[in-house]
């Protein structure tokens, strides 16, 4: 789990100087970056994500929070235009870098705003993406009506967030709260200010606009399931269990109880 820090000069929670976002030298950063993504958990997320969004090509993206780009620049490569937003310059620099890197620096843009820029009020995005944001943000009621905004009727938000209605949280959850007494857990990033469930954030999107047409759910069955029958002492995972998410963790009920769970909705006509 990463270290935070709170910055005097902002309110929100940045990462530790050592976190691969605050590094200056965007060749080392990205290969840090990178290797997260490579890991296997993160991997089983850009594929749902990517099965839910289909064809990217022609189509207009804004990756909200996407960080150096490793959904943006795929799907530029894709033949997508894409619009990187992030409240780190850093991880821009680095998704610029990337992008050059893979050929597409014409075709993915950054616009670093750590709120809600309202220049993207007059825009309109056919696609818009929000991996692991929501829960990030103060307002979330505020930012899910802004991404509708930037939306005509018919625009897609594919947005995945944390689950308290997964069997992560009902083992990993009950052993911080109540064995190590850290009632304050938010899961396994400490800038995390919230925990939804799939009715709640149905009922979120609801409001903002969205009709909810597809969920995944990632991370169904912990993959370090084993390791928990010691209380963490000896360390076992089982990366094999990411099938199951490819598999039932694509349909009901199974798509509903991820730790992640990730959603596929619908900007609703206006009325």
């Amino acid at each position: 789990m990463p270290t935070i820090f709170s910055d005097l000069s902002q309110k929100r929670l940045r990462y530790a100087s050592t976190h691969w976002s605050r590094d200056d030298d965007e060749r080392k950063a990205l290969d840090q970056y990178l290797h997260l993504g490579d890991k296997v958990y993160n991997r089983t997320k850009f594929r749902l994500f990517s099965d839910l969004i289909g064809d990217v090509k022609g189509k207009r993206i804004l990756d909200y929070g996407g960080g150096a780009g490793i959904m943006a620049v795929p799907y530029a490569k894709a033949g997508a235009e894409v619009l990187l937003v992030d409240a780190e310059g850093n991880a821009l620099r680095t998704a610029e870098y990337y992008a050059k890197r893979e050929g597409v620096t014409a075709h993915v843009h950054t616009l670093h705003s750590e709120t809600f820029p309202a220049s993207l009020k007059h825009e309109r995005f056919d696609v818009v993406l929000a991996k692991d944001v929501v829960e990030h943000i103060d307002d979330d009621d505020r930012f899910l009506r802004d991404l509708g905004d930037c939306q005509l009727p018919g625009g897609r938000l594919i947005l995945s967030t944390q689950n308290s209605h997964s069997l992560n949280y009902l083992i990993e959850g009950s052993y911080q709260r109540l064995w190590r007494g850290n009632k304050a857990w938010m899961g396994w990033d400490k800038t995390h200010l919230r925990f939804y469930t799939p009715a709640s954030l149905r009922r979120k999107l609801k409001e903002a606009g969205y009709s909810v047409q597809h969920w995944a759910g990632a991370l169904v069955v912990p993959y370090d399931i084993l390791s928990w029958l010691s209380l963490l002492r000896k360390r076992v995972e089982l990366p094999a269990l990411h099938y199951l998410d490819l598999t039932l963790g694509r349909h009901f009920p199974l798509n509903r109880f991820g730790w992640n769970i990730i959603v596929d909705a619908v900007r609703k006509p206006t009325t």
